[in-house]
């Protein structure tokens, strides 16, 4: 079994997730009395977010990339980024820590291909959905497109998420805002809906025989575990 490196922190809520999932999913392999083999680096969310909003990308940088070189120092076989929306600096932290890098665009892409989507609704942070990274890979490997919402609906989604779903706070309104948000996409030619945002399962019900929908998180975790165990989901 494969050392899993979990860079995490962003925040300690998703992380959580991760680990929960991460031996969720390797008791299903092999059993209850197994765990994942898991090193976590968990950075502090407040200093990502104060340079986030000074622009300072290199101190940015430089803490996620110190964060992954410790996951490699560790013995870490490859690193897993527990956050959507810092994967828009994937390949930067890889190069600088040396460590393979697990694109969580990647897993999701890989459930898309097999699917046959050609078009894609993405849904998560502002800075998510405002980001190439998606987009780019997704055309790239599953060779779908991205569909995302107008701006002013993306900065109530990113509201939402951070003021009420993070909070643990579920308001009627809201959830018939993101309903009614990817009926929209869905006309707009989406073929099924992406959540870049484990928040987001917390609002989304899918229903039998409606609309796809790609949890990121767990296909993720499900891709690390693979990768971890070499094995293959049925």
């Amino acid at each position: 079994m494969k050392l899993i490196g979990l860079l995490g922190g962003l925040g300690w809520e998703t992380t959580s997730l991760y680990y929960r999932l991460l031996n969720e999913l390797t008791q299903r392999q092999h059993g209850e009395r197994q765990a994942a083999r898991i090193l976590l680096h968990s950075v502090n969310n407040g200093i990502i977010n104060d340079a986030i909003t000074r622009g300072d990308i290199v101190q940015l940088l430089s803490i996620l990339s110190n964060a992954a070189r410790s996951l490699k120092d560790g013995g870490a076989d490859f690193m897993v980024l527990a956050s959507n929306s810092m994967h828009r600096y994937a390949e930067e932290i890889e190069q600088a820590s040396g460590l393979e890098l697990l694109h969580i665009s990647d897993a999701v892409g890989a459930e898309i291909r097999q699917a046959g989507h050609r078009t894609v609704a993405l849904l998560g942070t502002q800075r998510t959905m405002e980001g190439h990274f998606y987009p780019e890979r997704l055309r790239k490997h599953a060779s779908a497109k991205v569909l995302t919402p107008d701006l002013n609906e993306r900065v109530e989604v990113n509201r939402v998420i951070h003021e009420e779903l993070a909070k643990g706070v579920v308001r009627t309104g809201s959830r018939e805002f993101i309903g009614d948000l990817i009926r929209k996409l869905c006309d707009g030619g989406a073929e099924a809906v992406v959540l870049g945002c484990s928040e987001l399962t917390n609002i989304v019900t899918p229903a039998p025989g409606a609309i796809p929908f790609y949890d990121t998180t767990r296909l993720h975790a499900e891709a690390a575990v693979k990768r971890a165990l070499e094995v293959t989901y049925a």
